[in-house]
């Protein structure tokens, strides 16, 4: 994936006890193992109580990232 194809359209895909959840995220970045992500709403990201706001960054693991 080169660096033109950002930032690029996605969902967030986390697993809990309650089932699978999908947010839809904006990926705005890449390393080998991470996607960087904003936020497009109020998103819950893994952790106990780690959430981001509109707008927000953070780095995810690639598995939990889907592009459809």
């Amino acid at each position: 994936m080169g660096s033109d194809s950002f930032p690029r359209p996605g969902v967030l895909v986390t697993w809990s006890w309650g089932g699978e959840t999908r947010q839809p995220v904006e990926v705005v970045g890449e390393t080998p193992k991470r996607y960087r992500i904003r936020a497009l709403h109020r998103t819950k990201i893994g952790g106990r109580d780690r959430w981001l706001e509109r707008g927000d960054k953070a780095p995810v693991p690639k598995c939990a990232v889907r592009f459809e």
